[in-house]
């Protein structure tokens, strides 16, 4: 059997008329060895030109099959909807790209290779991995394949139950990872090509700006789940589907610091901090916390609360001289003054510690102008 008749190809659009033209460019090129193989546009209802710059095409090459939704029915749920179709083409196999990404093709010939060995999971995206010998990671697999175009999967993993998960967790931006962690569980054949087929085209930075799930939705009118969602609090999420635990924390260790999420633990910790550690978002907080391993787990409890003990002026004030040589930056808490306060006064500062009250009188120094608390 040819390989144009065991792979279904899925396109997702809405609203990126620019981005899509260069995809159109790259997969429809002359060396494009996909460029004969039917391929299903699914156009979430665009506005901008996008709809009108598919039927163009669809009159060039009529192996495109265009479907507008009526409506806007989100970006993951199209993300959905396209491996539902997939699932439900009859073929072995479902690629599902997006409309923004980069494509090399020279490398093709190693997917018809493991397409034709019946490999379960083909991974055609590998700029997460540090280096080649990442590649059967488990880890950097699933991390990878939350890139929706990284995988090439077969349809007979896509079963009922998947498929009901997967629009269960729309939520998380991640319901494409349903598929690969399903198999991870099931300890299926996953093989990342040593040449990638395809790169993220919207990076960090710019995917901050053109925030994909909330597009052409009245972004002051959602649930509260889906306001607060994050990159890390939608993975965390979605790693409850492994079957073993530090499995879990793993993939939350290898990813946070990645250049392409956080960059580092601490803009980690101060992001989490300030989104979460709230008392209205903090079951996310808890939600993120259980999947950290133990010193992460301390660590942005350290961070999370070190600043609660506040005082502007840290050159006199006792409290912060005893936090100084930790170099923590203290900031002012108003619901922590109930506990803690400190009120300067002409002659003297008065200390309340749970009720307590505690009177430090000024002593001048001997050195200049600098007052120390002193009991």
């Amino acid at each position: 059997m040819l390989l144009i008749d065991k792979l279904e190809i899925i396109l997702i659009t809405y609203n990126r008329k620019k981005h899509l033209q260069n995809t159109f460019n790259q997969i429809f090129a002359q060396e494009s060895p996909i460029k004969d193989f039917p391929i299903t546009i699914l156009d979430n209802a665009s506005t901008d030109g996008t709809s009108e710059l598919i039927k163009t095409y669809c009159k060039k090459f009529p192996n495109i099959k265009h479907i507008r939704h009526k409506i806007n029915i989100g970006g993951d749920a199209n993300i959905c909807r396209a491996f539902e179709i997939g699932a439900s083409s009859g073929k072995e196999y479902v690629w599902v790209l997006c409309d923004d990404d980069k494509y090399d093709f020279s490398n093709w010939k190693s997917v018809e290779d493991e397409i034709n060995k019946n490999t379960d999971i083909i991974c055609v995206a590998n700029y997460s991995f540090p280096s080649k010998k990442y590649f059967n990671n488990i880890t950097y697999q699933i991390f990878q394949l939350t890139f929706v175009p990284a995988g090439i999967y077969k349809t007979a993993l896509i079963t009922d139950t998947i498929l009901t998960n997967m629009y269960n967790a729309t939520y998380t931006l991640f319901q494409q990872s349903c598929i690969g962690i399903e198999a991870i569980n099931n300890k299926k054949n996953i093989v990342v090509v040593d040449r990638a087929i395809v790169d993220n085209g919207l990076h960090y930075k710019d995917a901050c700006k053109d925030t994909a799930y909330t597009r052409g939705t009245d972004k002051n009118n959602v649930l509260k789940r889906r306001e607060y969602i994050s990159w890390i609090l939608g993975y965390s999420n979605i790693l409850y589907l492994l079957k073993n635990i530090e499995l879990e924390k793993d993939c939350m260790d290898i990813a946070i610091p990645n250049v392409e999420i956080f960059g580092s633990w601490t803009a980690f910790y101060m992001r989490v901090k300030e989104r979460y550690f709230n008392y209205k978002n903090f079951e996310y907080f808890l939600e993120i916390f259980k999947l950290l391993k133990l010193p992460r787990k301390l660590k942005l409890l350290f961070y999370a609360i070190s600043p609660i003990i506040i005082y502007k002026d840290s050159k006199r004030n006792i409290m912060c001289l005893l936090f100084s040589k930790l170099k923590i930056r203290i900031y002012s808490s108003k619901w922590f003054e109930s506990i803690l306060s400190l009120t300067n006064r002409d002659e003297y500062k008065i200390l309340r510690i749970l009720g307590f009250t505690i009177k430090l009188n000024r002593i001048n120094s001997s050195g200049g102008g600098a007052k120390h608390c002193s009991r």
